[in-house]
């Protein structure tokens, strides 16, 4: 960054002496005639240059374009056959392995039902007791 801003202030020094070496050099007319003269010379420079830097932004912004969509059309048919088999795995879970647990779950919870109905709906004859508390 301090090399830089060396350089920067050094062209800038530069550049005012040019300005000042351009204007008492010659004697031809008037000192605002020169001025006008130096400023359409710099103004048109500047012009040029920004003009440059213009299409090396535009070629650099095309760049980036063209590299990105390179990258993300593979990336995104990746994602879409990831998300594909995430899917079917879900599926796979649901039918294989969360509904036999579910079964089994609704079964025990008829059974408990039919013990409650058949013992005449009382509770546990003893308390639970709860890890960690002394109380029955």
């Amino acid at each position: 960054m301090k090399k830089w801003a060396i350089i920067g202030g050094l062209i800038a020094v530069v550049v005012l002496a040019l300005i000042i070496g351009l204007l008492y050099w010659g004697d031809e007319g008037p000192v605002t005639a020169r001025l006008r003269d130096i400023s359409i010379v710099f103004i048109s420079l500047f012009s040029v240059i920004a003009t440059i830097l213009l299409a090396a932004i535009v070629g650099a912004i095309l760049w980036l374009v063209f590299t990105l969509r390179d990258k993300v059309v593979p990336l995104l048919e990746t994602l879409s056959s990831t998300a594909t088999r995430v899917k079917g795995t879900t599926e796979f879970m649901t039918e294989q392995a969360v509904s036999p647990v579910i079964q089994a779950a609704g079964a025990f919870a008829k059974f408990r039902a039919v013990t409650r109905v058949a013992t005449g709906g009382k509770k546990r004859p003893v308390a639970r007791k709860r890890k960690g508390s002394n109380v029955l």
